[in-house]
Protein backbone atom coordinates (compact mmCIF):
# COMPACT_ATOMS: atom_id res chain seq x y z
CA UNK A 1 0.00 0.00 0.00
CA UNK A 2 1.54 3.28 -0.97
CA UNK A 3 2.19 5.70 2.05
CA UNK A 4 0.09 8.69 2.90
CA UNK A 5 1.60 11.61 1.54
CA UNK A 6 0.99 15.36 2.88
CA UNK A 7 -0.12 18.11 0.56
CA UNK A 8 1.90 21.44 1.11
CA UNK A 9 0.24 25.22 -0.31
CA UNK A 10 3.60 26.30 -1.26
CA UNK A 11 3.24 29.98 -1.63
CA UNK A 12 7.00 30.51 -2.84
CA UNK A 13 8.25 27.39 -4.79
CA UNK A 14 11.29 29.48 -5.66
CA UNK A 15 12.50 29.36 -1.85
CA UNK A 16 16.09 29.91 -1.34
CA UNK A 17 17.24 28.60 1.67
CA UNK A 18 20.03 28.13 3.72
CA UNK A 19 19.97 24.91 5.97
CA UNK A 20 22.62 24.70 8.51
CA UNK A 21 22.84 21.83 10.30
CA UNK A 22 25.96 19.87 12.41
CA UNK A 23 24.30 17.00 11.52
CA UNK A 24 24.96 15.60 7.61
CA UNK A 25 21.35 14.00 8.32
CA UNK A 26 19.48 17.03 8.39
CA UNK A 27 21.01 18.73 6.05
CA UNK A 28 21.47 16.29 3.33
CA UNK A 29 18.13 15.06 4.48
CA UNK A 30 16.36 18.25 3.89
CA UNK A 31 17.62 19.02 0.53
CA UNK A 32 16.09 16.31 -1.19
CA UNK A 33 12.97 16.47 0.73
CA UNK A 34 13.13 20.39 -0.70
CA UNK A 35 14.22 19.45 -3.66
CA UNK A 36 11.62 17.23 -4.63
CA UNK A 37 8.54 19.07 -3.00
CA UNK A 38 9.60 21.90 -5.37
CA UNK A 39 12.72 21.37 -8.03
CA UNK A 40 13.14 25.14 -8.70
CA UNK A 41 14.20 25.67 -5.13
CA UNK A 42 17.64 26.14 -3.96
CA UNK A 43 19.67 24.87 -1.08
CA UNK A 44 23.10 26.49 0.91
CA UNK A 45 24.29 23.77 3.12
CA UNK A 46 26.28 24.76 6.33
CA UNK A 47 27.46 23.00 8.91
CA UNK A 48 27.96 26.18 10.90
CA UNK A 49 25.90 29.68 10.98
CA UNK A 50 29.57 31.25 11.76
CA UNK A 51 29.75 30.49 8.18
CA UNK A 52 26.55 32.35 7.39
CA UNK A 53 27.97 35.65 5.47
CA UNK A 54 26.76 38.99 4.35
CA UNK A 55 26.78 37.60 0.70
CA UNK A 56 24.89 35.06 1.17
CA UNK A 57 22.08 36.16 3.28
CA UNK A 58 21.67 38.94 0.26
CA UNK A 59 21.04 36.05 -1.96
CA UNK A 60 18.35 33.87 0.33
CA UNK A 61 14.51 33.77 1.83
CA UNK A 62 15.35 31.76 4.91
CA UNK A 63 17.98 30.47 6.96
CA UNK A 64 16.81 27.29 8.82
CA UNK A 65 19.16 26.67 11.71
CA UNK A 66 19.09 23.73 14.28
CA UNK A 67 20.53 24.97 17.63
CA UNK A 68 22.01 22.15 19.69
CA UNK A 69 23.42 24.15 22.08
CA UNK A 70 23.52 24.07 26.29
CA UNK A 71 21.68 26.89 27.92
CA UNK A 72 24.95 29.16 28.65
CA UNK A 73 26.45 28.48 24.92
CA UNK A 74 22.31 29.97 23.21
CA UNK A 75 22.72 32.86 25.78
CA UNK A 76 25.91 33.56 24.67
CA UNK A 77 25.53 33.18 20.86
CA UNK A 78 21.68 34.89 20.74
CA UNK A 79 23.60 38.16 20.69
CA UNK A 80 25.12 37.25 17.71
CA UNK A 81 22.02 35.61 15.50
CA UNK A 82 20.52 38.60 16.09
CA UNK A 83 22.54 40.84 14.89
CA UNK A 84 22.70 38.58 11.85
CA UNK A 85 18.75 39.09 12.04
CA UNK A 86 19.29 43.03 12.00
CA UNK A 87 21.57 42.60 9.06
CA UNK A 88 19.11 40.70 6.77
CA UNK A 89 15.33 42.20 7.88
CA UNK A 90 14.14 40.72 4.80
CA UNK A 91 14.83 36.82 5.56
CA UNK A 92 12.33 34.97 7.53
CA UNK A 93 14.72 32.80 10.43
CA UNK A 94 13.50 28.92 11.62
CA UNK A 95 15.18 27.99 14.49
CA UNK A 96 14.73 24.21 15.19
CA UNK A 97 15.54 23.55 18.75
CA UNK A 98 15.45 21.22 22.02
CA UNK A 99 12.77 21.63 24.40
CA UNK A 100 15.34 22.67 27.10
CA UNK A 101 16.52 25.73 24.74
CA UNK A 102 12.48 26.72 24.24
CA UNK A 103 11.73 29.41 26.80
CA UNK A 104 15.44 31.24 26.30
CA UNK A 105 14.31 31.15 22.63
CA UNK A 106 10.99 32.55 22.85
CA UNK A 107 12.81 35.62 24.63
CA UNK A 108 15.85 36.51 23.10
CA UNK A 109 14.85 34.95 19.49
CA UNK A 110 11.69 35.18 19.15
CA UNK A 111 10.59 37.71 16.48
CA UNK A 112 8.07 38.89 13.91
CA UNK A 113 10.29 37.02 10.98
CA UNK A 114 10.99 34.13 13.49
CA UNK A 115 9.60 30.63 14.02
CA UNK A 116 10.41 28.78 16.42
CA UNK A 117 10.26 24.38 15.59
CA UNK A 118 10.71 21.35 18.10
CA UNK A 119 13.88 18.77 17.25
CA UNK A 120 10.78 16.20 16.62
CA UNK A 121 9.16 18.29 13.86
CA UNK A 122 7.96 16.64 11.34
CA UNK A 123 9.76 17.21 8.34
CA UNK A 124 6.31 18.65 6.74
CA UNK A 125 5.87 21.04 9.07
CA UNK A 126 9.34 21.94 8.30
CA UNK A 127 8.67 22.49 4.30
CA UNK A 128 5.61 24.28 5.08
CA UNK A 129 7.62 26.73 6.96
CA UNK A 130 10.65 27.06 4.99
CA UNK A 131 8.07 27.49 1.50
CA UNK A 132 5.47 29.70 2.86
CA UNK A 133 7.33 33.11 4.09
CA UNK A 134 4.35 34.54 5.19
CA UNK A 135 3.62 36.47 7.98
CA UNK A 136 0.47 34.28 9.03
CA UNK A 137 2.70 31.19 9.31
CA UNK A 138 2.74 30.19 13.04
CA UNK A 139 5.88 31.68 14.99
CA UNK A 140 6.11 28.93 17.67
CA UNK A 141 5.34 25.48 16.28
CA UNK A 142 2.70 23.59 18.51
CA UNK A 143 4.97 20.36 19.03
CA UNK A 144 7.14 22.97 20.87
CA UNK A 145 4.37 23.98 22.81
CA UNK A 146 3.71 20.37 23.73
CA UNK A 147 6.11 20.11 25.90
CA UNK A 148 6.05 17.99 28.45
CA UNK A 149 4.17 15.32 26.30
CA UNK A 150 6.96 15.83 23.73
CA UNK A 151 9.41 14.85 26.40
CA UNK A 152 7.55 12.15 27.91
CA UNK A 153 7.74 10.47 24.40
CA UNK A 154 11.27 10.89 23.80
CA UNK A 155 11.89 9.12 27.18
CA UNK A 156 9.89 6.29 25.83
CA UNK A 157 11.77 5.94 22.95
CA UNK A 158 14.86 5.95 24.69
CA UNK A 159 13.47 2.54 26.86
CA UNK A 160 12.59 0.61 23.64
CA UNK A 161 14.60 -2.42 23.36
CA UNK A 162 15.38 -1.09 19.90
CA UNK A 163 19.06 -1.43 18.14
CA UNK A 164 20.70 2.03 16.50
CA UNK A 165 19.96 1.36 12.99
CA UNK A 166 16.01 0.78 13.83
CA UNK A 167 16.25 4.09 15.69
CA UNK A 168 17.31 5.98 13.16
CA UNK A 169 14.60 4.41 10.58
CA UNK A 170 12.00 5.13 13.61
CA UNK A 171 12.72 8.48 13.86
CA UNK A 172 12.69 9.56 10.25
CA UNK A 173 9.12 7.43 10.06
CA UNK A 174 7.99 9.81 12.95
CA UNK A 175 9.05 12.94 10.91
CA UNK A 176 6.40 11.53 7.91
CA UNK A 177 9.53 10.51 5.85
CA UNK A 178 8.87 8.09 3.10
CA UNK A 179 10.65 4.38 3.39
CA UNK A 180 12.36 5.23 -0.53
CA UNK A 181 13.71 8.81 1.21
CA UNK A 182 15.06 7.03 4.09
CA UNK A 183 16.70 4.17 1.89
CA UNK A 184 18.16 6.84 -0.21
CA UNK A 185 19.70 9.11 2.43
CA UNK A 186 20.89 6.33 4.86
CA UNK A 187 22.03 4.38 1.93
CA UNK A 188 20.42 1.22 2.54
CA UNK A 189 18.53 -1.32 0.26
CA UNK A 190 14.58 -0.43 0.30
CA UNK A 191 13.94 -3.87 1.30
CA UNK A 192 15.96 -3.37 4.06
CA UNK A 193 14.10 -0.64 5.25
CA UNK A 194 10.75 -1.83 4.52
CA UNK A 195 12.27 -5.09 6.80
CA UNK A 196 13.13 -2.99 9.74
CA UNK A 197 9.73 -0.89 9.63
CA UNK A 198 7.95 -4.70 9.92
CA UNK A 199 10.14 -5.25 12.47
CA UNK A 200 9.06 -2.32 14.42
CA UNK A 201 5.06 -2.90 13.76
CA UNK A 202 6.09 -6.34 15.22
CA UNK A 203 3.23 -6.76 18.60
CA UNK A 204 6.42 -7.08 20.94
CA UNK A 205 8.22 -3.73 20.18
CA UNK A 206 4.54 -2.03 19.33
CA UNK A 207 2.91 -2.51 22.39
CA UNK A 208 5.75 -1.00 23.91
CA UNK A 209 5.19 2.43 21.40
CA UNK A 210 3.45 4.98 23.79
CA UNK A 211 0.51 6.23 21.58
CA UNK A 212 1.23 9.93 21.97
CA UNK A 213 4.81 9.50 20.54
CA UNK A 214 5.36 11.11 17.26
CA UNK A 215 4.91 8.72 13.97
CA UNK A 216 2.88 6.18 16.01
CA UNK A 217 0.35 7.07 13.73
CA UNK A 218 2.19 6.78 10.77
CA UNK A 219 3.63 3.53 11.41
CA UNK A 220 -0.03 2.28 12.27
CA UNK A 221 -1.03 3.67 9.02
CA UNK A 222 1.26 3.29 6.69
CA UNK A 223 1.92 0.18 4.83
CA UNK A 224 4.76 -2.37 4.49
Amino acid sequence: MPENKVRILLRNPFCRAVVISKRPLMREGLQIVMRETAAESSQILLADYFDLTSDILDKVDVVMLELDSSQQEILEQCDYLNYLKSKSQHVRWIFILPLHLRNIAVERLLTANTSLLSLHEPTSSIIEHIFNNTDDIERISKYLLLEQAEQASVNDMVKMSLTFSECRVLRLISKGWKLVQIATLLEKNYKTVSAQKKALCADWKLKQMPKCMPGYSVIMESGS
